[in-house]
Formats: C-alpha cells, sequence, structure tokens
C-alpha cells in the first residue's frame, strides 16, 4: 500500500509545485527555452525510447 501512496503523493506534489511557480510568476526563462526546442525534445526522447526497446529485447533473446 505504501509504494501506491508514494506513487501518487510524489506526482501530484511535484504537479503542484510547478503550478505554484508558474502561477506567482511569469515563466522561467529555462523553461521558455525548452517551449521553443520542443520538438528536438520529443524526437531525441522518441528515439531513447526505441534504442531501449531495441536493446532491450536484444538482451532477452540473447540470454535464452
Amino acid at each position: 500500500m505504501i509504494p501506491l501512496t508514494v506513487a501518487l503523493v510524489i506526482p501530484i506534489l511535484i504537479l503542484g509545485l510547478i503550478y505554484i511557480i508558474i502561477y506567482n510568476n511569469e515563466l522561467p526563462l529555462w523553461i521558455e527555452k525548452t517551449f521553443r526546442n520542443s520538438s528536438s525534445i520529443w524526437t531525441g526522447g522518441i528515439i531513447t525510447i526505441s534504442l531501449i526497446s531495441i536493446i532491450k529485447y536484444l538482451i532477452v533473446v540473447y540470454k535464452n
């Protein structure tokens, strides 16, 4: 039960803190820069996930 509680509470706290920071102030400069480069971040993330999946598959196949 504790892992479920932690899994629910931590993301809510993080999102709450982000909301408070953005709501009370303007967007920080690093967030504005991230929004400008969002397509690069998405592409890099998809490539990373794909590579990890391929490596994981190859490990499982060659381990047996």
